[in-house]
């Protein structure tokens, strides 16, 4: 992740900031948009930015800035911390797209008084500032014309909603209702009848259960709202990308299948080049982005005829499938050792799948070994741990838990051999540090398929004056499950910038990780963490 540090002006309080939610949460590509920041941007901002080609220029005075994205930006999901000498923001979202944008315009709560839309493929940026609220929009479509509809809010943007979308015919009527497609964000792909003027309609329920039945909003209520009538991309074939396979293979082989709306016939097969831990499907006559893992190990799609024999699942590997059809079973082998110990990894709701996968562990004749569905309250996604009894094939197969099926109805399974793993855990993204008082950050060690080396924890890159001693996560005891980092800063000492934390391993190849902290609203993880540092003035 490439990084950009702006220095921007404004007069306000001495205070750090506390940036709480942004508005609009996007910008087209080659455009300029002003932002407002709910919170506080504190005294004399700067910004740090995830994204080469995307600079932020403060106002002199009050929350507002304008967002620059230059023409070359790469469109997707970026990051945006607010920060100044005396601390940082957390993190906030902020989508580049590839659309033309514009912002809601009240009053358009009713079908009459809805906002016209003078093209068919564009992006709104709307709030649902007050409860009861309803923003509806007018859009002109020919019959046979397929528009999608995608609302972007909870998932990607953190807003507090469970959202519903509704298309209305040329007489006010809903034809389409959709509300949790994609987590609480909802989609509709929708299929004009007859040339005519139709209706979309936004409204929402408080994400969290409450007794009322009424639409809920707020100031923080925010969505970006996309309509197009031209490609759209749902998922690809594999929904992963592996990195050595790519580099192996010549630039003809690498190709993703795309299946969305709207695909001209060369989506079919588009090519991927691989840069970095994520592959990013985009073109400029695509109305969104996707975003793929790209993985160490091969990564490989389902065939699309059948075969005399289930397919083979190497280890290790991924396959990605999909349930075509109500009550389909897709049945892939392996071939294990005896005393073999394995983990099966699912991915369908993560990805925005409708799937509530089944895994299964069969023997070659068929006969049932294990069976796992949900991990866990809310993960619908399953993983499995499983030992082979004895030297043979093994089936693995996987189904919906209600016998539903259907085009989108995809999955990826990966394969791997079971081994021991560790992951670093903070509470938060961003720290201060005085130079009066050592700054202790409890790091969590999450010892994972029976981890039980030393792991040494350590910052590293810190700025001058500013140090701290390597800790050991010891194999066993309290210390094998949270160890407590001290940064220590000297007199006169000042930084504000990255702070990097990392979990090492001596073993052959040495293994090293980073910490990484839960952005809780995005349901999104991030090694990106931040340390102010301030020398405190003598009174």
């Amino acid at each position: 992740m490439t990084s950009t540090l702006l220095v921007l002006a404004a007069t306000l309080v001495a205070a750090p900031p506390n940036v709480t939610a942004l508005f609009p949460a996007g910008c087209q590509v080659g455009q300029s948009v002003e932002v407002a920041a709910q919170g506080s941007v504190g005294d004399k901002p700067q910004a740090w930015i995830s994204r080469d080609g995307v600079k932020l220029e403060f106002a002199e005075s009050g929350n507002k800035f304008k967002v620059i994205v230059a023409e070359n930006a790469a469109p997707g999901l970026c990051w945006i911390r607010v920060f100044n000498a005396e601390g940082a923001s957390s993190l906030r979202p902020f989508v580049i797209g590839t659309l033309t944008e514009i912002a809601e315009k009240e009053p358009n709560n009713s079908a009459k008084e809805a906002q016209k839309l003078e093209t068919s493929q564009i992006v709104v940026n709307g709030v649902l500032d007050k409860g009861g609220e309803v923003d509806t929009f007018a859009v002109s479509l020919k019959a046979g014309q397929t528009l999608v509809a995608s609302l972007m809010a909870k998932g990607t943007l953190g807003s507090p909603m469970d959202a519903v979308l509704q298309v209305l015919g040329p007489r006010g009527f809903v034809m389409e209702h959709n509300d949790d497609d994609h987590g609480f964000d909802p989609q509709i792909a929708f299929t004009a009848p007859a040339d005519g003027e139709y209706g979309v309609r936004v409204f929402a329920f408080s994400d969290v259960a409450n007794s009322s039945v009424a639409f809920a909003g707020g100031a923080n209520y925010i969505y970006r709202l996309t309509l197009t009538t031209g490609a759209f991309v749902d998922h690809a074939q594999p929904m992963s990308v592996g990195r050595e396979a790519v580099a192996g293979e010549p630039p003809a082989l690498r190709k993703l299948r795309l299946h969305g709306w709207n695909l001209p016939p060369e989506f079919a097969e588009f090519p991927m080049e691989v840069a970095g831990d994520s592959f990013v499907v985009r073109h400029a006559l695509l109305g969104n982005t996707l975003t793929l893992p790209v993985e160490a190990h091969p990564s490989l799609a389902e065939l699309k005829e059948p075969t005399p024999e289930p397919q083979e699942i190497a280890l290790p590997s991924s396959m990605t499938g999909v349930i075509g059809k109500p009550g389909e079973v897709d049945v892939f082998r392996m071939k294990l050792a005896g005393k073999q110990a394995i983990v099966i990894r699912t991915d369908a709701r993560t990805a925005g799948s409708p799937l509530d996968p089944v895994l299964r562990i069969l023997k070659a004749d068929g006969s049932q070994l294990q069976e796992v569905d949900d991990g866990s309250k809310g993960d619908f996604d399953p993983d499995a741990n499983f030992t082979a009894p004895a030297e043979g094939e093994y089936r693995l197969a996987i189904t919906d838990r209600f016998g539903l099926g259907g085009a989108r109805f995809f999955y990826r399974i990966t394969a791997l051999p079971f081994q021991p793993d560790f992951e670093l855990k903070v509470a938060a993204d961003s720290f201060v540090l005085t130079a009066d008082k050592p700054l202790e950050i409890p790091v969590t060690v999450d010892r994972q398929r029976g981890f039980a080396g030393e792991i040494e924890v350590v910052a590293v890159e810190l700025p001058e004056k500013v140090t701290a001693e390597a800790v050991v996560s010891e194999k066993t005891g309290d210390k094998s499950k949270s160890v407590k980092l001290v940064l220590k800063a000297e007199a006169g000492a000042s930084y504000s910038g990255p702070l990097r934390i990392r979990g090492r391993v001596k073993s052959e190849p040495p293994i090293e990780k980073p910490a990484l902290t839960t952005l809780t609203p995005f349901s999104a993880t991030t090694g990106e963490l931040w340390l102010t540092v301030t020398t405190p003035v003598a009174k």
